[in-house]
């Protein structure tokens, strides 16, 4: 059995505890505050993808902190997607490591629609509260189309990873439309279609959906969640190489006309206890820059890379993500509407 390691060491927590009976602790107010916004009411399916450059960045931390400060403060249900192109840990760290991944349930699932929100929990795995849905680790592409009568496996093109352009070069004169179930061209099959209804039934019945996409954006699972989303939460360590690919891709967001149309939110993570780079700081210096950002400090609990459980982290931590929270679901709340399912467009043309 897996022990989690709270952030805090057990005499901080008994000092703190013991501060409060001799005065005042207005610490559950500001908590209170902090996590208002992400109770706030939804119409419609809100879709959030986390994203970022490069592996090892805090992405799937963060997606399974949001996936459980959502479950815990809501009574509606709440989504935790697995998008990564193969090895995510997204159900790892949200203590289910065997759900099952968003491509075997579609094809269990096969062509029938679930009626209801009990039906769709019963195909994916409730990670606990119960309003929390879970789609585990993908299989890895050269997997696809692979099983008893299934034939030969089938890898699919994949495109070059998204590069922002620099001062010295130009927009591409084309992009691909991901949203057709086979990314680029024609080339789907019969489980990716079934993958992108099964997600679009994920966000009928969850208020509240969180992707945890792979690294980079080339990704045509990537590109195809992102032309639905309704925020990317763009998540990059606070380091050299982490804020400067955090400059880049914000730079270029909105050259890329499948990025565009959506909201972009840049979370600094501090990966380190010991690093120069302070995550709030650096926070500041992308918002004065004209990016939106936000920080998430340095936690011990969240640093393990096993279960998260907000209430092992610190009370620093919990009122950071409280706020995160709010923040997220609040831009996703208010962000126009996402685009509709363009399986029959065409593909998208930028002029030179």
């Amino acid at each position: 059995m897996t022990i989690l390691q709270p952030a805090e060491s057990f005499l901080l927590r008994v000092l703190a505890g013991s501060a409060g009976l001799f005065r005042g602790d207005d610490y559950p107010q500001r908590l209170a505050q902090a996590a208002a916004g992400a109770q706030l009411p939804v119409t419609t399916g809100r879709r959030i993808a986390v994203v970022g450059s490069r592996g090892g960045a805090g992405r799937t931390t963060a997606a399974a902190l949001l996936a459980r400060i959502y479950a815990a403060l809501r009574a509606d249900a709440v989504a935790a997607v697995d998008n990564a192109p193969e090895s995510g840990t997204l159900g790892l760290r949200l203590g289910v490591p065997g759900a099952p991944s968003l491509d075997a349930v579609a094809a269990r699932r096969g062509p029938a629609v679930p009626d209801s929100l009990r039906e769709l929990a019963a195909l994916l795995t409730v990670a606990g509260p119960a309003n929390l849905l879970v789609t585990g680790r993908r299989r890895p592409r050269s997997w696809t189309g692979a099983g008893p009568g299934a034939g030969p496996a089938r890898v699919r093109p994949v495109p070059a990873a998204w590069v922002p352009p620099g001062p010295a070069a130009g927009a591409p004169d084309w992009q691909p439309d991901f949203s057709h179930p086979g990314g680029a061209g024609k080339t789907g099959t019969g489980s990716e279609e079934a993958a992108a209804s099964l997600l679009r039934v994920i966000s009928r019945y969850c208020p509240v959906t969180l992707f945890d996409c792979g690294p980079g954006l080339g990704d045509p699972d990537a590109r195809r969640v992102l032309d639905q989303a309704h925020l990317a939460l763009f998540v990059t360590p606070a380091s050299a190489y982490g804020l400067a690919d955090a400059a880049e891709y914000a730079s270029g967001w909105e050259l890329d006309p499948l990025l565009a149309g959506v909201p972009l939110l840049v979370l600094v993570v501090q990966p380190d206890r010991d690093s120069d780079f302070n995550a709030a700081r650096e926070a500041g210096r992308l918002r004065r820059s004209g990016i939106d950002a936000a920080s998430l400090g340095y936690d011990r609990h969240l640093a393990t890379g096993l279960v998260v459980d907000p209430s092992k982290c610190s009370r620093r931590t919990r009122l950071e993500a409280a706020s995160l929270a709010s923040r997220v679901l609040s831009a996703a709340v208010s962000a126009p509407p996402a685009a509709p399912a363009a399986t029959d467009r065409p593909l998208r043309r930028v002029s030179a």
